[in-house]
């Protein structure tokens, strides 16, 4: 009786544990890959509405990006619609500090950028080489401070656009590390901006003059963004480091806006996957 018993509690004890670990089986997220990074750069800008002159000078921001792919735990994922495709988030922030050609003046800005998009990715020689195409939708603000303009002292920035975007990436590896060269961009198809009028004070938008709120494209409205990274990853951290280019021209007949920046990129990626069952 007492080895029954004994084997009995044995049974009892490993089942236990089994039905208390069956909840979190196979209930884990799809990895998520995290991209923080600090940008740091030159660039160019046209403002007519400010100054007829062009202004240069320096940028430097910080941004966010979270690429995934679409969970494999929903009926759409298990038979396979979903398989090769993701999406991917991205929030960027920067200042940017810049003096006009004369040295006569000079302007503040600050920046702000967010966006998400859908892909489909494809692969190839085991999976070394990717290409992924798709829509983004992005939101983007620019203010700007000039120092010597009592009228009109502020100018923005503001765009929603409908976007394409891609993608293509090569890896490699060494003994214990890896790497892999990726390609990005994105770039305007559809959207709405808005452009004050020319003699227009920011301050006569509270007295009922309105500006200038259209429907863009390529046709008046252009905005480019792309990047050259290389991914290292070591033992226990993977870096990137790469350059980064962006081109935003838009304007009428009367105004012209432009801006066009290169920086330098270094990130720090993060993979991670969540267990929304785990114990507290």
């Amino acid at each position: 009786m007492k080895l029954r018993t004994r084997i009995f509690v044995l049974w009892l004890c490993s089942a236990t544990t089994v039905l208390a670990q069956t909840p979190q089986q196979g209930t884990y997220g799809a990895e998520h890959t995290n991209v923080l990074q600090l940008r740091a750069g030159y660039g160019t800008q046209l403002d007519t509405y400010l100054s007829p002159l062009a202004f240069r000078g320096w940028q430097v921001g910080i941004a966010n990006e979270w690429w995934q792919p679409f969970r494999q735990e929903t009926k759409l994922g298990k038979t396979g619609r979903l398989a090769h495709w993701g999406h991917v988030g991205r929030l960027d922030i920067a200042a940017a500090n810049y003096t006009n050609s004369a040295r006569s003046n000079s302007f503040y800005g600050v920046q702000i950028a967010a966006g998400w998009g859908a892909f489909y990715c494809r692969q190839w020689f085991d999976n070394r080489l990717k290409l992924h195409l798709g829509p983004y939708l992005e939101a983007g603000f620019m203010a700007r401070n000039i120092n010597n303009n009592v009228n009109k002292p502020l100018s923005f920035d503001i765009a929603v656009d409908v976007m394409a975007m891609g993608g293509v990436s090569w890896s490699f590896y060494g003994t214990k590390t890896s790497y892999r060269l990726n390609y990005l961009i994105r770039t305007n198809l559809i959207g709405f901006d808005y452009l004050p009028h020319y003699w227009q004070s920011y301050y006569e938008l509270s007295q009922g003059v309105q500006g200038l709120a259209r429907c863009s494209g390529h046709w008046n409205h252009h905005t480019l963004k792309h990047e050259l990274t290389l991914d290292m990853q070591f033992p226990h951290s993977t870096w990137r480091l790469g350059a980064a280019h962006e081109l935003n021209d838009y304007g009428t007949a009367d105004l012209h806006f432009s801006r066009n920046t290169v920086c330098l990129v270094l990130a720090c990626i993060l993979k991670y996957r969540l267990n929304p069952n785990a114990r507290l």
